[in-house]
């Protein structure tokens, strides 16, 4: 007898199995019905897979009416068998107040426990939590660790923020060599921030040779993306000849771009090209025009040039340039 209960034991377990696959299938087929009565009932038997999949079906209403409070019973009982997505899917509806209230301390717990069993999205969420102080002492040493560990698994906002810590000195040493290989990181998965900030770097020989060409191109990238500011900045490089052969048509085109995406630096630079006729003809109502919209975006030099270029124009002039100046903030 003694020889055949690990045999028996072992059948038991495979039939187990067997009952979890079945219960799968069924999930995966959107029989959603079959897979409640057979995830309820293998959850009984302590199976975590299937409490956290009854969560989720509790949760979403699947094959059942949803229910808050039954799908973080089930998250819970998952959660304490280290089942980590089970324990982040926790802490999310307790911090959002899904059950009866909302509880920060115990959401940041649940997290904490997710994080600890190596779930990036834990991990980065509580890094987030340590860099802002939120339901915790802000502590940039621990926020760093955290991002380091969410970032080694390949998420690139938590690259990118690496870098910035980095950078910044944050939480250590200020380290550019370091904030290089994480922006670099974070920008070949197209992290808009870090290609800009990547560009930059380069730009300024911070932490890696200066390089303007490499800068061009992670600007380039950005600015293709929809980054405004890595848009003036291509325009910029254009406009001065700096890692590109000095291409005003260029320049005018992104600052254009930039431009009616409002931001302030490329239209006080329209001005300036429109005044000066850098690329096109000179058109100092049009130049008038650009000073007053970045003007009104607070930009003090446009706001100083707008008070220079009024003496140089006759009153209809100034009340043209006035009108498209109106005109084009009340359609942006």
């Amino acid at each position: 007898m003694k020889t055949l209960l690990p045999l028996l034991f072992l059948c038991l377990f495979n039939f187990a199995l067997a009952d979890l696959d079945t219960a799968l299938e069924a999930f995966d087929s959107g029989d959603y019905p079959s897979a409640l009565a057979q995830f309820e009932e293998l959850a009984t038997q302590g199976n975590a897979v299937a409490q956290f999949n009854l969560g989720l079906m509790y949760g979403q209403g699947l094959g059942t009416e949803p229910d808050a409070q039954v799908s973080m019973g089930y998250y819970r009982e998952a959660a304490m068998q280290d089942i980590p997505q089970a324990a982040f899917a926790l802490a999310v509806l307790t911090e959002r107040g899904a059950g009866a209230r909302t509880d920060q301390e115990e959401a940041f717990r649940w997290y904490s426990k997710a994080a600890d069993l190596g779930f990036r999205e834990a991990q980065y969420e509580i890094a987030n939590r340590y860099y802002q102080g939120l339901g915790v002492a802000q502590d940039f040493t621990r926020a760093r660790i955290w991002y380091e560990a969410s970032a080694n698994q390949g998420d690139a906002i938590s690259q990118y923020n690496l870098g910035v810590m980095f950078a910044d000195g944050l939480g250590g040493e200020q380290n550019f060599a370091q904030a290089v290989e994480w922006f670099t990181l974070a920008a070949a998965q197209g992290n808009l921030d870090a290609q800009y900030n990547l560009g930059t770097l380069y730009m300024s020989g911070r932490g890696i040779d200066r390089d303007s060409e490499a800068a061009l191109l992670w600007f380039s990238q950005a600015a293709d993306a929809g980054l405004v500011a890595a848009q003036t900045q291509v325009g910029t490089m254009y406009s001065a000849g700096d890692g590109v052969p000095q291409d005003y048509t260029q320049a005018l085109r992104w600052f254009l771009l930039a431009a009616e995406n409002d931001d302030p630096v490329a239209q006080a630079l329209l001005g300036n090209f429109y005044l000066y006729g850098y690329g096109i003809a000179i058109d100092k109502v049009e130049a008038y025009k650009w000073y007053r919209i970045a003007a009104s975006n607070q930009h003090g030099a446009a706001n100083l040039a707008l008070q220079q270029l009024q003496g140089e124009l006759t009153p209809d002039q100034v009340r043209r340039a006035s009108n498209l100046a109106d005109d084009w903030l009340a359609n942006h």
